[in-house]
């Protein structure tokens, strides 16, 4: 088995699932008369496959009521949901009848990103383009929506490198079963090659492995399509040195250097007879396509409706005349098939099932094309304590009508006026993980035209210009989209990450690490905003425990330093300030103007603390001032008059910076 790949992943929205967007509430001080608030969000969306951005629509909202509880108000501001709009421009890409190579589902993911306009009556306030995301063709289910929201391609999908199916693992399979694994390139760096690795097993036990297939030019935050079948890999027939056949084999994706991308799948191969195997293609609830295989007992039925119409038999009401002829039959075919009975992971692939019930798009698997279904059964039993052999009946009926019955074989294609594809729509190739330029130029669109003519073909054909497809077009180099040409590149990202080390030794308590993204790493189209969110989230993505328990320090415990400073002026109406722990007054009053740090006799230990400021002036009119605390991130509101100022839980931790209260003329 290949090593594993050190990749870090990034996280997507789901398009069946909430997508929402929050526009902050404009200043209670500045505008305390709500009433003519306006809140606007403009949608931007790619004209096509790695486009440029267009304007999609724009919305439009008021602010939510302000919340007020024990005293204190919150304005949360306009709310947008913009999943129904986004979900009707991702779809699933069934696959090609007889795929048997690496393809990219183009429409599968889409970036976009929102501009928030806030308006009071029709006067302008501001307008803020907000980091831009990408959605995703699919869903789960809404009860582990409050938790998965914002994690699901990291904290799922990612941390298990898995495949998009929820099909459960060590599936048989038919030697002639179509079988497709999608896989989503949703982390950095991005691999220069996609490699479907395959770990072969005889029936004498020996192994090989092999590359089976390899896709070159891989873009990032795409969804790929591999093939996994039996004959799709060449593995029905294939034998080793002894002679002996397939029993199993395992599949995963690797890069360029062969490091494993993804999880490992297990197939089994099922060579037992049956009189009648159907295959169904249906889509998951990720966006994917399974196989389901049918060897039970089933049963096709003929439906039809005729039309009919009454004439005038003529003057001689011949016999041989009808009074009522038939304009017109239409017949509906359906389907009833038996799964189940098997042998392997039966309870766990009833429950498996249901997720063919969630479909949107199913397909007969026939000896020459993939003929639509709908499926007509409307319930399932999920689950039953009793049951110990597993099956179940399913109904569909086809979607097409019919109105003739023939038998005809499959027709050899003939020769037809030869034609091409030429490119349109030149643009800067975007590494998309991180929205740099790459030093390449592409076209976004390929035309169809007719090559002993040139002329376009009518009506005008156009499709994306995608790695793999027919008439693919390329990137090349041009000294006018290298990385440092890119419009917006993020600023340096250094914070102390949440997770703490916790692998130390006795004695020795673990600390954080300084969490890092260097400057330009990321970019942008759109903004600035953009390009620093992009690399925000990537600071998030690796403030991991892994990494913690890598780069994060160990120390002995030992209390933290607290102090104060006094940037305030030397005069009367200036307060001065002690600080107060419990009733003790751990620092007494400080002095006007006193830069230096003056430290209490000890330290605190690791806990939360109330920490009283108490603040006296010897005359007024009182000068007003501010308290910050920076190793907290914590700033009093403007504040003046002789009080004690309490700060509230403040927590503690062992290795933690100097806590230096700083006080200062607001």
């Amino acid at each position: 088995m290949d090593y594993l790949a050190n990749i870090t992943h990034q996280d997507l929205q789901l398009s069946k699932l909430p997508i929402v967007v929050n526009v902050d509430a404009s200043s209670p001080v500045t505008y305390p008369v709500r009433t003519n608030l306006r809140y606007y969000l403009e949608l931007f969306v790619p004209e096509f496959y790695q486009g440029s951005f267009i304007s999609l629509t724009t919305l439009e909202g008021s602010e939510e009521p302000p919340q007020t509880l024990a005293g204190v108000t919150a304005y949360p501001g306009a709310n947008f949901e913009i999943q129904d709009l986004l979900h009707g421009l991702v779809e699933s890409c069934v696959p090609e009848f007889g795929l048997n190579e690496i393809t990219l589902c183009e429409t599968m993911v889409r970036p976009y990103y929102a501009k928030a306009i806030r308006k009071n009556g029709s006067v302008l306030i501001d307008e803020i383009i907000l980091p831009s995301g990408f959605v995703y063709r699919g869903g789960f289910l809404e009860s582990d929506y409050a938790a998965y929201k914002n994690k699901f391609f990291t904290s799922y999908v990612g941390s298990g490198r898995r495949f998009l199916t929820w099909k459960p693992n060590h599936a048989t399979l038919r030697p002639d079963q179509p079988e497709y694994l999608g896989f989503i390139t949703n982390f950095s760096p991005t691999p220069s090659e996609l490699r479907l690795r395959v770990e072969i097993t005889y029936e004498d036990w020996s192994t090989e492995t092999i590359t089976a297939k390899t896709l070159s030019e891989v873009s990032s935050m795409a969804v790929y399509v591999c093939p996994v079948g039996p004959t799709q890999l060449n593995l029905q027939a294939r034998m080793n040195s002894a002679g002996e056949f397939v029993i199993r084999y395992k599949v995963w994706l690797s890069n360029e250097n062969n490091e494993r991308l993804s999880e490992e799948r297990t197939y089994l191969v099922d060579r037992q007879p049956f009189r009648k195997v159907r295959y169904i293609l249906f889509q998951n609830s990720l966006g994917l396509f399974d196989t389901l295989d049918c060897y039970g007992d089933g049963f096709e039925t003929l439906r039809v409706q005729r039309q009919t119409a009454e004439q005038f038999r003529g003057y001689e009401y011949l016999p041989r005349v009808s009074e009522r002829v038939i304009n017109r039959v239409t017949g509906e075919r359906e389907l009833t098939v038996a799964v189940g009975y098997g042998r392997y992971q039966i309870k766990d692939l009833r429950d498996y099932w249901q997720d063919l019930f969630f479909a949107e798009q199913m397909y007969l698997v026939t000896d020459r094309e993939h003929i639509p279904l709908t499926l007509l059964s409307d319930s399932y039993l999920a689950d039953d304590d009793r049951e110990k052999t597993v099956g179940r009946t399913l109904t569909f009926r086809y979607t097409n009508k019919e109105t003739s019955y023939s038998r005809l074989p499959a027709l050899i294609a003939t020769p037809e006026r030869p034609t091409g594809w030429r490119g349109d729509a030149q643009a800067c190739e975007l590494d998309q993980s991180t929205g740099l330029r790459n030093g390449k130029k592409r076209y976004g669109l390929l035309v169809k035209y007719y090559i002993d003519s040139g002329e376009d073909v009518k009506p005008r054909t156009q499709k994306p210009n995608i790695v793999g497809t027919e008439g693919y077009i390329p990137s090349w180099d041009s000294v006018d989209c290298t990385a440092g040409t890119t419009p917006f590149k993020n600023v340096l990202i250094s914070q102390t990450s949440v997770y703490k080390r916790n692998n130390c030794a006795v004695g020795q308590v673990g600390g954080n690490w300084t969490v890092s993204v260097a400057a330009n790493t990321y970019g942008s189209e759109v903004s600035q905003t953009d390009a620093d969110g992009k690399a925000q989230a990537a600071a998030n993505a690796l403030d991991t425990q892994e990494n913690a328990n890598m780069f994060g320090t160990c120390i002995v415990p030992a209390p933290i330093p607290i102090g104060l400073t006094s940037a305030c002026p030397t005069a009367s109406t200036q307060p001065i300030f002690a600080v107060i722990v419990g009733s003790e007054e751990i620092i007494t009053n400080t002095s006007f103007n006193s830069p230096t740090v003056r430290y209490a006799a000890t330290g605190l230990n690791q806990g939360s603390y109330n920490l009283d400021i108490r603040v006296q002036y010897a005359a007024s009119p009182f000068e007003s001032f501010r308290i910050r605390i920076p190793s907290k991130g914590f700033s009093s509101a403007v504040l003046a008059g002789n009080q004690t100022y309490r700060i509230a839980n403040i927590s503690i931790n062992w290795g933690d910076a100097d806590l230096v209260i700083i006080c200062e003329p607001a």
